[in-house]
């Protein structure tokens, strides 16, 4: 098997593991908290986790640029360099406890998430993302223990602290700690400046939601929104599952100077999340909206449909968007990104105080629309990587779109575009039977 295939394997696996445990945790919380204590503490519980989530950003300054630099360095066999960014990588989050003469809850989840995100980075930076997938799976025992606890943020605080534990041992036991060298550190700051914005305008449109509604329409709002958010968002784990697998072989091929490499795995990766994004989401418009309401005792009404519809479209301009930011575009996926999420914040100042948790959701589809139009142009431009990646995309909404009609429509619309997309079905089912072959060979 080829290093490339090994690496995608081990880290998809792991991926699966660890963001599948995470987007768990947000459902479950939910749940959860709704039932305890109602969906007005739901929604000023999640709208303090989001703050905490979005101030983490800024605390993991340096992670994105150090999984790709350690990747990099990686593939030139340089460990040292790989040691001396690390250093100043993990001790940045901890300016997070700054904030606790402000406010204890929001200071400890701020720091221990921007801990967690350094140590993702890092760790599929340098290829070992199982080690990351055992943390979070020892983690998250921390996490369903806190439900025992009366504090309303105890899951996350002893999830989190126990990774940000972790962290420290494991960064300690391998050695990975090293002297902050003048041209590493350069190149961390100068990558890190752009990718903060990207990454930033990225967490604004997955937390934003939660703190923005409950100021423009109240907590009982802000509530709704997180219930149907923390089903809806479990879609997009299935890229992150691919992002966390390619981000580093991009950026290895790369510094490999291997370009119709990083154009081949974007196309390939993109048309394969279209395909089973919109499957996916044909089947939840299905019986999603029905299983959730019983879940959370209320209806989460026709904004579910349209979450699912926006979570689609997130999933398909990612990989083109990390295949600029693993290069040397990340200035163009950083422009794209603040772009969305400034248009979203505009629209969502009108949409939210007049729909609701419905508008939530169009100022949603609207940011992540002209992200992807705009990833779809500077990936043509300077990769190569044709607009046609996203015609199955608009074909799965135009027929999704028939679920505000009958749901029988909607089953229509589903064949309709398995019709339609019989080939890359074809093709899907061939290449998992060709894989599986040889690796049980």
């Amino acid at each position: 098997m080829s290093y490339e295939r090994r690496v995608l394997l081990r880290h998809s696996l792991a991926s699966i593991i660890a963001l599948g445990l995470t987007g768990l945790s947000r459902f479950l919380y939910s749940v959860i908290v709704s039932r305890r204590f109602g969906v007005e503490e739901l929604g000023r519980a999640n709208s303090l986790i989001s703050q905490a989530f979005f101030l983490a950003i800024p605390l993991s300054f340096f992670a994105v640029a150090l999984g790709k630099y350690a990747s990099e360095f990686l593939g030139r066999g340089d460990k040292d360099a790989i040691r001396s960014i690390t250093l100043p990588s993990f001790l940045l989050p901890l300016a997070g406890l700054l904030l606790i003469p402000f406010n204890v809850y929001l200071s400890l989840l701020a720091t221990f998430r921007g801990i967690q995100l350094t140590l993702r980075s890092f760790l599929y930076g340098i290829h070992r993302g199982e080690h990351y997938a055992y943390i979070i799976t020892l983690a998250f025992f921390g996490f369903l223990f806190g439900f025992l606890l009366p504090n309303v943020f105890a899951p996350y605080l002893l999830f989190l602290g126990f990774v940000s534990l972790f962290s420290l041992g494991y960064l300690v036991k391998f050695n990975l700690l090293g002297k902050p060298r003048k041209d590493e550190l350069t190149l961390l700051f100068s990558y890190s400046s752009f990718a903060f914005l990207g990454t930033l305008s990225g967490v604004f449109l997955v937390q934003g939601p939660y703190f923005i509604s409950e100021y423009l329409a109240g907590v009982e709002v802000a509530g709704r929104v997180a219930a149907v958010l923390s089903a809806a968002f479990l879609l997009t784990y299935l890229p992150q599952v691919v992002q966390s697998a390619i981000m580093p072989l991009f950026s290895y091929k790369y510094g490999r100077s291997e370009d119709d490499y990083v154009r081949f795995l974007a196309e390939k990766t993109t048309r394969v999340l279209v395909l089973l994004t919109a499957l996916g989401v044909f089947l939840l418009m299905l019986l999603g909206r029905e299983v959730l309401s019983m879940f959370f005792s209320f209806d989460v009404g026709p904004a579910f449909y349209l979450a699912l519809m926006a979570m689609e479209v997130y999933i398909a301009y990612n990989p083109c968007i990390v295949a600029l930011n693993s290069t040397a575009y990340v200035r163009k996926g950083t422009f794209v990104a603040l772009l969305g999420a400034i248009s979203s914040l505009l629209s969502w100042l009108y949409l939210i105080p007049t729909f609701g948790s419905f508008g939530v959701m169009i100022g949603l589809i609207i940011g992540y629309a002209i992200i992807l139009l705009g990833s779809a142009h500077y990936s043509k431009k300077l990769l190569g990587i044709s607009p046609g990646i996203y015609l199955p995309l608009l074909a799965a909404l135009a027929l999704q779109s028939l679920v505000f009609v009958s749901k029988v429509a909607l089953m229509v619309g589903l064949l309709l575009f398995v019709i339609y997309e019989r080939k890359d079905i074809r093709e899907v089912l061939s290449s998992f039977k060709s894989f599986r072959g040889k690796e049980s060979g």
